[in-house]
């Protein structure tokens, strides 16, 4: 399980994130949605502390995030960037081994352990025939799937996906959005922003919706997407058609 409590962040005098506190069950896909600029991204990398919590704390599998090092919290968690850009000539298969690296010492070469988890990784998100191509050669899809990949590769309980479908056709959008329902299998906790609404309601098993920093709403998907709530929150209003959202735009 993952626990949030009571997490504020600042970029200097600017409060991004205001008192946040919230829980995540484990074998879920909890969806993360809000206007740009709500602290989204923000609050993914507060988790997986690439940013530092300036006020409470982050607990998963009941350990305060705040005491581990970073070999050891980067095997319980992993972060799937959004737009993700490898710029330097390495393989597929060699980005995807790199998953492996919190579980080693230094110096340790993997073991054939290691290199099963590897294989499986690939094989789960089909990206297995590209692993010899180089990363920089992928499209934006393909270079998802290889990122969610490594991922999968730590072996970590907590999945962090900032947008994983942004900018993505539909075939590569419903390929990772399948994917992520297959790790529910796993038991993986799955905490996922995503811009599509659409693809929120359809996929997410709870949605946390974000407003200036601060929790809106936290629940069920069921009860996420009132007419009020996204008036107040996005400035949209609301039809629904054959169990399809459509909005228009409140702003003049």
């Amino acid at each position: 399980m993952l626990k949030i409590k009571n997490l504020s962040f600042s970029f200097g005098s600017y409060a991004v994130l205001r008192d946040i506190s919230v829980s995540y069950e484990p074998g879920l896909i909890h969806g993360l949605i809000g206007p740009n600029g709500s602290g989204k991204t923000t609050l993914l990398k507060n988790i997986c502390r690439i940013y530092e919590p300036h006020q409470g704390q982050v607990e998963l599998c009941g350990q305060d995030c705040q005491t581990l090092g970073r070999r050891r919290l980067s095997s319980l968690v992993s972060l799937v960037p959004q737009n993700p850009k490898v710029n330097f000539p390495i393989t597929v298969y060699e980005l995807v081994k790199m998953g492996r690296y919190p579980h080693l010492k230094r110096f340790q070469a993997l073991t054939e352990n290691d290199l099963e988890v590897v294989e499986r990784a690939l094989q789960a998100t089909n990206t297995d025939s590209l692993r010899s191509r180089s990363v920089t050669e992928l499209s934006g899809g393909e270079a998802q799937l290889v990122l969610i990949a490594r991922a999968l590769a730590t072996e970590a309980q907590l999945i962090l996906l900032d947008e994983p479908t942004a900018s993505l056709d539909v075939g590569n959008s419903l390929a990772i959005m399948e994917l992520l329902l297959e790790l529910k299998k796993q038991d993986k906790t799955m905490l996922v922003s995503v811009h599509d609404l659409n693809q929120a309601r359809r996929f997410c098993d709870t949605i946390t919706i974000l407003k200036d920093g601060e929790i809106y709403y936290y629940g069920s998907t069921a009860q996420a997407f009132t007419e009020a709530a996204l008036a107040d929150v996005f400035r949209v209003t609301l039809a629904d058609r054959d169990n399809t959202l459509e909005f228009a735009s409140l702003l003049k």
